[in-house]
């Protein structure tokens, strides 16, 4: 089983189911929780994390839904392969509301895409770590 350091901020605007499904595909798409590592149970995250079971249960779901985890009854939650569907709608709309927060910051195209460079490189140097 992965060691699952996730922080949950109970103050932060966003809901807390939200914050561990981010920090969740996260750590799966930098490596740190490898495809095929073992998941705590809902019951055993939410005890850790001093949360409702049915926050953590909600999390759960939706990243089985986006192809992230995968529950196999009796056995537990693993972190699925890398998903082969290219449902790339969620992408598309972090993209439309980027493209609205730069706008609203007077940020140019091209600092936008020096900014979107910079972040790229620090990713890919992060997943060779």
């Amino acid at each position: 089983m992965v060691d699952l350091r996730l922080f949950i901020n109970p103050r932060a605007a966003l809901p807390i189911y939200q914050q561990l499904v981010d920090q969740i595909k996260s750590a799966a798409a930098s490596g740190l929780f490898p495809p095929g590592s073992k998941l705590p149970s809902v019951r055993e995250l939410a005890g850790q994390l001093a949360i409702n079971a049915n926050t953590v249960a909600r999390a759960y779901s939706i990243l089985e839904d986006q192809g992230v985890i995968l529950r196999k009854q009796g056995v537990g939650t693993f972190v699925a392969e890398r998903s082969v569907h290219k449902d790339i709608s969620p992408l598309k709309q972090a993209l439309n509301q980027l493209l609205v927060e730069a706008y609203h910051l007077q940020v140019t195209p091209e600092e936008l895409e020096k900014l979107f460079q910079e972040a790229l490189k620090r990713w890919n140097k992060r997943k060779e770590e």
